[in-house]
């Protein structure tokens, strides 16, 4: 019952003929997610229509009965054992195409519930930030080379969408109808709030920085969703996925947020963490030659410079030396990445 549904535990729960612990098994499951509750309320519905044509087909054989009772009474012996063939073949056709028809029409039902809700997805180059509004009304803007995903319209009980990079939120206030955000191996879980997810697939950690309102963090495993802690403004949330553990910590949000504004703010930050997010920033690759320099700490803001001259102002606030390497042109035409390489001077 964790990945997928089971047709007889389902026959048996609307038969009445679960255990408690069944019975709370399967509410468990149809409660997990929208896809398990329109399956549930498609094999409830072709349920009752069996037992509906159950009750349908026990009247009309009886009548049957009495009807064939009383030609067989009028009937020679050598000829009832022909009628009785008769209203067998007679019924195995009436009966098959009804149950098949049945059959399908559950498991097609099934099938255009669950998938008629379209998905569409915003990506964002490297070096590009862009803004988009939901069909609920929360705001998004996307950092460079991100991604998100959301259906073209929300369903009734959560509005879910998926995110890969970096995005900053604006959720709509709607308590009644939960905003999650999925993050992989955990989830974000808002009613009405501002915060900011980091979420690039290959880097070591997850992040979460409140601005306003209130934020669960869930872990999502086997399909169940369940509650690790709840975040106050000012609050970051940091995931390692190579141990699973999470932490909190209070930070300055501005120093996370800024850059919807264009603008880069570094805070006692070290080395290794201004060059990931100017390389991302600016869509380069800059390579730290001597590890020393990976733990220098390094305070500066930024909104309209080219990384040329932050690399100028690096170089003067800090004993290192820069060389950018020349741009290769590639096969199709394009250029690769600039390269940038950070020496000790």
């Amino acid at each position: 019952m964790e990945h997928q549904y089971d047709d007889h535990l389902l026959v048996s729960f609307f038969a009445g003929k679960l255990t408690p612990a069944e019975i709370k098994a399967v509410e468990e499951w149809r409660d997990a997610s929208e896809e398990n509750r329109l399956i549930f309320e498609n094999a409830k519905k072709t349920w009752q229509s069996l037992n509906l044509l159950q009750e349908m087909r026990q009247y009309q054989t009886d009548l049957a009965l009495r009807k064939v009772n009383a030609k067989i009474g009028q009937t020679p012996v050598h000829a009832q054992k022909g009628i009785l063939y008769y209203w067998q073949r007679v019924a195995a056709v009436l009966l098959l195409p009804i149950l098949v028809l049945a059959g399908y029409y559950f498991f097609r039902n099934t099938r255009l519930e669950t998938n008629s809700v379209a998905w569409q997805t915003i990506t964002t180059p490297p070096g590009v930030k862009s803004q988009t509004l939901l069909p609920d009304g929360t705001k998004v803007w996307l950092n460079s080379d991100s991604k998100l995903s959301y259906p073209v319209s929300f369903a009734r009980d959560e509005r879910n969408v998926k995110l890969e990079g970096e995005a900053f939120f604006d959720v709509a206030k709607d308590k009644k109808h939960p905003f999650f955000v999925d993050l992989g191996e955990i989830g974000i879980e808002v009613t009405g709030t501002t915060f900011n997810a980091i979420n690039y697939r290959e880097e070591e950690q997850t992040e979460v920085v409140l601005t306003s309102g209130e934020v669960k963090i869930i872990e999502q495993n086997d399909n169940k969703k369940l509650l690790i802690t709840e975040m106050r403004p000012g609050q970051m949330a940091v995931y390692k996925k190579d141990n699973q553990r999470l932490s909190l910590q209070d930070v300055d949000a501005e120093k996370y947020t800024s850059w919807i504004e264009g603008r880069m703010i570094f805070r006692d930050d070290v080395m290794q963490e201004v060059v990931k997010k100017l390389g991302r920033r600016y869509h380069v690759e800059i390579k730290i030659a001597d590890p020393e320099i990976a733990g220098y700490v390094y305070t500066a803001s930024f909104k309209d410079e080219t990384i040329g001259q932050i690399m100028e102002l690096l170089k003067k606030t800090s004993p290192i030396e820069y060389s950018m390497l020349p741009m290769r042109r590639l096969g199709d035409g394009s250029f690769e990445k600039q390269k940038i390489i950070l020496m000790k001077r």
